[in-house]
């Protein structure tokens, strides 16, 4: 007992030490260049509500100095004998509260050999627009064969709390996939179950339902989702999806063999299609717009043995629909590979309807795996798309808007170029983005030895609440099957029950 007293005393006392000398040093060597930290948070713009950004100094030292000058002229002085770096919780938000549409200045000093050395200041802007305060990502091994232990997480990116939506340990060791949120609302979402305790899941307020959305007229059941605005309907691309894997670094390329977009119809329990959406070219990735009067999705000719994988590339359409009255209207192309250069997947559409973000790779759309995928932002009143400048040398691919349309959150391999981590970067009004910044975490060296995949990074506005047993024991009933609209002329589709038929035989 007195053994963890003292533990207690000794970590408060140093605490307190680390911030409390706050006597500037005045004799020290002035350096030219800048720190070099981990994560790199140097000249960043961030929220105003996001959690503190702590950050290791890597100089070899004897001791570190790091002064934060906010506008007013006030300081905030941390010392650290390890480079570690751990802004007061309260503090922080206090600082970032009071300064919003404003710049802090951060200073660090190093010891060497009894010598201080102060390195070039850099700035941390505080937007005055706050971010969507929770983010669900699924996280998952690097390693293939190790993806049976999954999970999909709920982190609120104002502190540092992440607590599980739903693991697979819990149901078997079963994949858990496109979890998806109706305009950030986490009491509207969904994800989906494969091979053991298969289902799509359902939330919507109080209710949770499972259902199979796959028919006797649709190759197989929903895969990418998209949330409707008027939270009643889910557009999903159905896909006879196949894996082909690279001998030498492990990769493997994701493809389709047959795909086709549906409408699912959470009141009436139905699924309905157009023969324009369900062709014999492979259609995916389906985005709804934010007035909810047009499909956004993704589109390349039917699979074709003389047609290298590399060679795929998919365009970008969209076509209107009457969610009233199941009126399809006929596809338009928005964007050609030719136009960009590659293939384009992953659109989506900002809340206030301006921007489409989209990613661009050499082929393909799975471009998760693939350094050669980048972000592009389409200007939606203009017609005109650019590369964001937030882009690296590494795989950036997977996005998502915040609500208010000014934050965009996407996964990045530009830390160690093998796991993906979620990054956020400001877009303005006028669709120019800022240095990205990757989520932060208590401990500043946590990336460093945590290699999972954070995958499908998705913004919403609150933390999601559900009753876990009863989760839990609908997750493992069986799935309610939907029904097709018998008012779709089958004849006139492509025949996804008959192209599986063809592709497997």
């Amino acid at each position: 007992m007195k053994k963890e007293l003292y533990i207690i005393v000794t970590a408060i006392i140093m605490s307190v030490i680390s911030c409390s000398d706050g006597r500037d040093i005045e004799d020290f060597i002035q350096r030219d260049e800048h720190p070099l930290i981990f994560p790199d948070y140097t000249n960043i713009t961030v929220p105003p509500n996001i959690a503190p950004l702590n950050f290791y100094i890597d100089e070899d030292a004897d001791a570190y100095r790091v002064k934060l000058t906010s506008p007013d002229g006030s300081s905030l002085i941390i010392n650290s004998d390890n480079g570690v770096i751990k802004f007061p919780f309260s503090r922080w938000k206090k600082i970032l509260k009071n300064h919003a549409g404003r710049d802090l200045v951060i200073d660090v000093f190093v010891k060497k050999e009894k010598t201080w050395n102060k390195y070039q200041p850099f700035n941390i802007s505080i937007s005055n627009d706050e971010i969507d305060s929770h983010l669900a990502y699924r996280l998952i091994n690097v390693g293939y064969i190790l993806w049976k232990k999954m999970g999909l997480y709920m982190r609120d990116v104002t502190s540092f709390e992440e607590k599980p939506i739903m693991v697979n340990r819990n149901t078997g060791g079963n994949c858990m996939n496109c979890h998806s949120f109706c305009k950030g609302n986490p009491e509207k979402a969904m994800f989906h179950m494969r091979a053991k305790h298969a289902g799509t899941m359902i939330f919507t307020g109080d209710s949770i339902k499972k259902i199979n959305t796959k028919t006797p007229y649709t190759m197989s059941a929903g895969v990418y989702p998209s949330w409707h605005p008027d939270g009643k309907h889910i557009a999903y691309s159905i896909d006879i999806v196949n894996q082909w894997f690279h001998g030498v670094d492990k990769r493997n390329e994701v493809y389709d063999k047959a795909s086709d977009i549906i409408v699912y119809n959470i009141e009436t329990n139905t699924v309905t299609t157009s023969p324009d959406i369900s062709t014999k070219n492979r259609e995916t990735l389906p985005c709804w717009s934010p007035d909810g009067k047009f499909l956004y999705y993704c589109s390349t000719l039917p699979i074709n043995d003389s047609i290298g994988w590399l060679e795929v590339k998919y365009d970008l359409l969209r076509i209107s629909f009457n969610t009233e009255t199941n009126e399809w209207g006929k596809p338009d192309t928005v964007l050609t590979s030719e136009d960009v250069g590659g293939s384009i997947t992953f659109p989506r559409v900002s809340p206030d309807g301006k921007f489409l973000a989209f990613t661009r790779g050499s082929h393909g759309y799975f471009t998760i795996y693939n350094s050669t995928s980048d972000i592009y932002l389409l200007d939606l009143e203009t017609g005109t798309f650019e590369k964001c400048a937030f882009n690296s040398g590494d795989v950036d691919s997977f996005h998502s808007w915040s609500q208010n349309s000014r934050w965009l959150v996407f996964s990045s391999k530009r830390l160690d170029g093998l796991c993906t981590r979620p990054f956020f970067t400001y877009i303005d009004a006028k669709g120019q983005s800022t240095k990205p910044f990757v989520m932060p975490q208590k401990d500043p060296l946590f990336y460093k030895s945590f290699k999972n995949n954070y995958n499908v990074p998705e913004l919403a506005t609150g933390p999601f609440i559900v009753n876990r047993p009863a989760l839990l024991q609908k997750a493992k009933g069986n799935a309610s099957p939907v029904q097709f609209d018998p008012l779709v002329d089958v004849s006139a589709l492509s025949g996804a029950t008959r192209i599986e038929e063809r592709l497997l035989h």
